[in-house]
């Protein structure tokens, strides 16, 4: 069952099986929200409106702002702080040189991510990485399958041509939502970790599980061909 989390219309909390209690994923639509974010725009700090105001084009710019303000209020609902008095602040080194953003004076963690009309924030007790992914195009999966790790690309070669792209979709939301988590970005080369192309993500990092998302889609709502994923540290101890 998905539910709405507090203080933000329209958006619904993902069930994550495998993940512990204080790991939240909340999915929201762009169409859906860009009235509702409009209204409570003044919540995002200086950075987040320059950064809004940079881009070029409206339909980058409101998902923007949708994603800053759902994120802002998820946080809030988390913390009990008011969504514009929370400070991200500067980015800090996690791993590798890519930096992270953090929320200062918290210890709950956060990710960001959106494509299309989808966004998802995931937030948590511990660090945590989420990322989501419409289905590339034949083309585009065959550009990233040569960036992956040498088991991957061949377990996705010997998948017919039809099915390829969507796996290797499957396979790079994994990749992303790791290198999130652990704070390196691309500057970590994506052939070096094997996420796995098969039906359960492998942990190829110790101390992290990659989880798959079900992104389904509301009553109401358009399917969309998307893939998902989500990484966490795990609890001390846990295996």
């Amino acid at each position: 069952m998905t539910k709405p989390p507090p203080g933000v219309p329209g958006v619904v909390e993902l069930p994550v099986p495998g993940a512990a209690a204080d790991v939240r994923v909340a999915l929201a639509r762009v169409a859906a929200l860009a009235g509702w974010a409009e209204s409570v725009r003044d919540c995002l700090d200086a950075e987040e409106m320059a950064r809004a105001a940079a881009f070029r084009h409206e339909s980058d710019r409101r998902r923007f702002v949708v994603a800053h303000c759902v994120l802002r209020h998820e946080l809030a609902a988390r913390t009990g702080e008011a969504p514009g008095a929370l400070r991200l602040g500067p980015p800090v080194p996690v791993r590798g040189p890519r930096a992270k953003p953090r929320l200062e004076d918290h210890t709950l963690r956060f990710s960001l991510s959106h494509s299309g009309d989808l966004v998802l924030v995931a937030t948590a007790e511990r660090e945590v990485g989420v990322d989501v992914e419409h289905v590339q195009d034949p083309v585009a999966a065959e550009q990233v399958l040569a960036l992956l790790h040498p088991a991957e690309i061949a377990a996705l070669r010997a998948l017919p041509a039809v099915d390829r792209a969507a796996a290797v979709t499957t396979v790079w939301a994994r990749k992303e939502s790791l290198l999130k988590a652990l704070g390196s970005g691309l500057f970590r080369d994506p052939s070096v970790d094997e996420v796995g192309a098969g039906p359960v993500p492998r942990r190829p990092v110790p101390g992290w599980r990659i989880l798959d998302l079900d992104v389904t889609p509301g009553p109401g709502t358009d399917r969309v061909d998307v893939r998902a994923a989500l990484t966490v540290r795990d609890a001390p101890g846990r295996i």
